[in-house]
This record gives structure tokens, sequence and C-alpha cells, in this order.
């Protein structure tokens, strides 16, 4: 009988040494994967997703990435405008509620945002299409410090005693397809044309279901905010802390050619030659190659 049990334990060791770590497991050097780092923008009271065309119609919102975006920009204008991205290629447009402090407007002093393969299968995860938009809302997780290791609570903390404040938000993963195959750009809400993936039958990893068949990266946005160290209460323009949300409008380069040795340090391609080679190259359990960290991130 102990034969069998310690048998049933290796087998049980195995089995979870092959499973692939859901994406909020990993730690920020993981393969499968790659960051940049989009710093704080610019704020206004639009929204191009939800309210294009119409100034001033939304809360405050800050941007991170794209400098242009606002109530009538188009797929056009974000592609011809300039970014706070280290990555120059990605001129898309990440947006979130204006973040308080105690009613105090707190500004973002860092943001980077990782794409994975989240524990679907690496080789076939595909790139975002260009002038897709989608928000989400579900998965929020708050923290003190800059940690991307997964940590976290979906109630923000009422004191950080280092005064730095994050904030987690992961998006949706599975793309519905048109008629053509093709990933759908948006929906009437702007989210039933994504979901997130889901465990496999055989437990080993994570899959995109028949009504969402195409599997694109597992964005994350990892933002932070300097804080005094006393006790506080985070709101949101947007209402409490409950109501975080993130906007994402993909408006990268998408052509530009893989470049993994440019004189300034810092281009390694667009969109496309991202997510071939450091995420449909790289098994998740080797580490993230060099060419694939955001730049001056420190992680």
């Amino acid at each position: 009988m102990l034969a069998a049990m310690a048998a049933a334990m290796i087998v049980l060791a195995v089995a979870l040494m092959m499973t692939p770590h859901p994406a909020s497991a990993l730690s920020s050097d993981h393969g499968a994967s790659f960051a940049v780092r989009c710093d704080f923008s610019h704020r206004n009271t639009d929204d191009p997703i939800v309210h294009p065309g119409e100034p001033g119609a939304a809360h405050s919102h800050d941007y991170f990435g794209n400098d242009s975006a606002k109530f009538d920009s188009t797929y056009q204008s974000m592609r011809a405008a300039t970014t706070t991205c280290t990555r120059p290629e990605d001129t898309a447009g990440y947006w979130i509620p204006t973040v308080k402090w105690n009613g105090k407007d707190l500004k973002a002093f860092r943001a980077v945002f990782y794409y994975r393969a989240g524990g679907k299968d690496y080789t076939q995860v595909r790139p975002f299409a260009p002038d897709l938009k989608v928000i989400d809302s579900a998965r929020i997780t708050w923290r003190c410090g800059i940690s991307d290791n997964g940590t976290g609570s979906a109630t923000p903390p009422t004191r950080c005693s280092g005064g730095v404040l994050g904030v987690r938000i992961i998006f949706p993963d599975c793309v519905a397809a048109d008629t053509n195959g093709q990933q759908v750009l948006d929906s009437t809400d702007h989210k039933l044309h994504m979901v997130r993936s889901v465990l496999s039958s055989d437990g080993t990893g994570r899959e995109c279901p028949d009504t969402h068949p195409i599997p694109v990266p597992t964005l994350t946005v990892n933002a932070n905010f300097k804080i005094p160290t006393t006790s506080g209460t985070v709101t949101l323009s947007s209402g409490d802390a409950s109501t975080m949300h993130a906007d994402f409008w993909n408006t990268w380069d998408q052509d530009e050619p893989w470049n993994p040795n440019p004189s300034d340090g810092v281009s390694y391609g667009g969109l496309d030659a991202l997510v071939e080679h450091c995420i449909n190259d790289v098994p998740p359990t080797d580490p993230r190659p060099t060419q694939c960290r955001a730049p001056s991130a420190d992680q």
C-alpha cells in the first residue's frame, strides 16, 4: 500500500511539473512572453472606444502609450502618433480611470504591459488583429509595490509602507472569429467578442472555447502610483475601486521586421515579430530572452 501511495505521489508530482502555469503565477522573466514599458501619456474625459466622436463624454481617463488618443482618434491617426512606450513600434492605446488617493488624483510613475501565452499552447498564440478594441473589468488585483508575481487582492490596500500602490489588470485572451475565420475586432459592449481561455480537457493547459477559437496573448497591465505612507482610500474617476477597468486599442505597428541587435538597444520589431519570436519560439519553461524584456522596466 505504501508503495502504491508513493507511486501515486510521483505521478501527481510529474503531472504538476508538466502543467503550464497560468499567467498570474508566472514571474516577470518567464518565457513565452514579452513586455513593454509605456508610462503615463496624458489625461482627458474622452473614451475613443465607448464614446467615439463625443468630446468630454466620459469620466477622466489616464492614457499610456499612444500620445494622441482622444475622442476623435482613428486607427490611422493613432498609427501616425508618437508613443511613451520604450518600444517605438507600440503605438497602441491603453487607458484606465484616473486613480485617486483620499480624493486626490494620482499619476502613474510606471506602467509595464506583458503579452504572455498565459498557459495556452504557446506555438498557437496569434497577434491581436490590427484595430482590435476591447474593455475589461473582470480580473483586477491591487497590491503594494511593483511586483508582478500574481499576488494581490480584489480590494486595494489602505496603506503601503513603501509608498507605492500597484494595480494589475488581465485582459481576456480568446477572440471570436468572423465568417472568414478572422478576428472579430469589436462588439456592441466592447467585451463580448473576447473571453478568457479555459482549462483544457486533459488538465495540462488552457485553451480557447469553440465560441471564441482564436488564441491571442494574455495582455496584463501593471501600473504603479506613489502614495503617502499613511492610511488612505483608493477611489476612481469612475466610482469606487470596484469600478476599475482598462481599455486596449491595438494600433501597434504590426509589420516592423524582427531586429534582435538594434543600434539603439531598444527596438526589436513590430507586434507580429514579437509574438513569433518571444511567444511562439520560446517555451514557457525557458527564461524570457533579453530582447523580449521590457526596456528600462527593471523586470
